[in-house]
């Protein structure tokens, strides 16, 4: 069975059945502070555009200050960074609950090179926070669409994904993978409009390969807007896979089979839209078989 523990995203609401007890928090540089109704998952700094980083949370925090391009964030940038970071994610948390989950987004390739630098830079980070946060779970997002110039994220495709999750299985880490399929897509040029089945295929058969290591999914629909262009976090499914149910069901389908090994998963709805675009994704997955539990 696919069981899914669902997050609550924004002020979206789920179906009435369904009843989230942990909820998505931002957690970015320019924030100030935080206020969780429930457990929650902080969402920190993602890198997709610019940050003023004037909040008084990076109040001597040097390093993270200064590592930037064009003010936008340069992601585990070094060990002082990573450090940083950690005191940041205590400032940020004050004196709320401990977080459930800190999910947190790879650097840029033109000063992280490899995954092994990652590595390197990040343990720091990890150490510390054992220490302070013992019962957080850890996960990286994949990542594709910034405005950052010289360097792409580091984990895009599913090949980088699939060499991390190497790295994972011969490191006694806490860090697992939260998997944002459209992302994934978006990474190998899916094209929306002209989507061939057995590119999605190619793709997803590999994703089976490394599911240990994936504690979450993001799922989230595309909607093409009246001047023709995709509006990214729109929609449902329908208007992701441009009203071809048959390969909208192939896709299900191929989703539950990787996912089908009874073990719980994060799932977080980035839709922007409407409730009734999320509901819509929901029922999409539990008609196929995927399980809501609280």
């Amino acid at each position: 069975m696919a069981l899914l523990i669902p997050v609550k995203y924004h002020d979206k609401m789920y179906p009435a059945r369904i009843r989230p007890r942990i909820e998505e928090i931002a957690g970015h540089f320019d924030k100030t502070e935080i206020n969780p109704n429930m457990n929650y998952s902080l969402h920190t700094e993602y890198s997709v555009g610019k940050r003023e980083l004037k909040s008084k949370l990076l109040d001597g925090l040097t390093t993270i200050k200064s590592s930037h391009k064009n003010q936008i964030p340069r992601l585990w940038y070094s060990k002082d960074w990573a450090e940083e970071f950690h005191e940041f994610i205590v400032r940020i948390v004050g004196k709320k609950d401990s977080p459930s989950i800190i999910e947190i987004h790879p650097p840029f390739t033109d000063y992280c090179g490899s995954i092994y630098e990652f590595i390197n830079n990040y343990t720091f980070f990890e150490l510390k926070l054992r220490e302070t946060y013992p019962e957080t779970e850890i996960f990286i997002e994949n990542r594709c669409g910034t405005i950052y110039r010289g360097g792409k994220f580091l984990l895009t495709k599913i090949e980088d994904l699939i060499e991390f999750s190497r790295i994972l299985d011969r490191n006694k880490l806490k860090l697992k993978v939260v998997l944002d399929i459209p992302q994934l897509f978006a990474a190998h040029y899916i094209n929306l409009r002209e989507i061939k089945i057995e590119e999605i295929k190619a793709i997803m058969d590999q994703i089976k390969n490394i599911r240990h290591n994936i504690k979450g999914i993001h799922l989230w629909g595309k909607k093409l807007s009246q001047n023709n262009r995709w509006s990214s976090h729109i929609g449902d499914l329908n208007d992701y896979f441009s009203g071809n149910t048959e390969i909208k069901k192939i896709f299900l389908k191929k989703l539950y089979e990787i996912f089908d090994d009874d073990k719980k998963r994060y799932f977080v709805p980035e839709v922007n839209s409407s409730n009734s675009d999320l509901w819509s994704i929901v029922n999409d997955l539990i008609n196929v078989g995927f399980r809501f539990i609280s």
